[in-house]
């Protein structure tokens, strides 16, 4: 039977939109850890938006809180272009607005295996 990092496609290219370093670190190495191939910082809005017209993404974890600003444009587009995600967030509660509620949300702190889920529950969407 295999397991279910190897029943992730190949290649995958995912943004990890956290404005943490630490946790955007340890979402990265685990996202690696998981079989991600290709995973895209970004640590503000701006930074988030180049990244969605630099390349082509297979999933997104957005925190839902970029410093000052939130998340919602990236979702926007995101959702435009039909690329599937989920929020990483530690609010609770009505902070996810009722446009995106059918996306997973994945609490912080998070475990390898809340990403796994998160990212096969997204990219089952797709």
């Amino acid at each position: 039977m295999q397991s279910p990092v190897q029943q992730l496609p190949t290649g995958l290219r995912v943004l990890l939109a956290e404005d943490e370093p630490l946790i955007a670190m340890d979402g990265e190495a685990v996202l690696q850890a998981l079989g991600v191939q290709h995973v895209v910082s970004a640590r503000s809005l701006s930074e988030g938006l180049k990244a969605i017209g630099a390349s082509a993404l297979d999933a997104a974890f957005l925190d839902l809180r970029l410093g000052a600003d939130t998340s919602l444009p990236l979702a926007e587009r995101l959702a435009d272009l039909g690329v599937p995600f989920a929020f990483l967030t530690g609010y609770q509660g009505d902070a996810i607005p009722a446009a995106f509620k059918d996306h997973p949300v994945v609490a912080k702190p998070f475990t390898p295996e809340t990403l796994l889920q998160a990212l096969f529950a997204i990219l089952r969407k797709s």
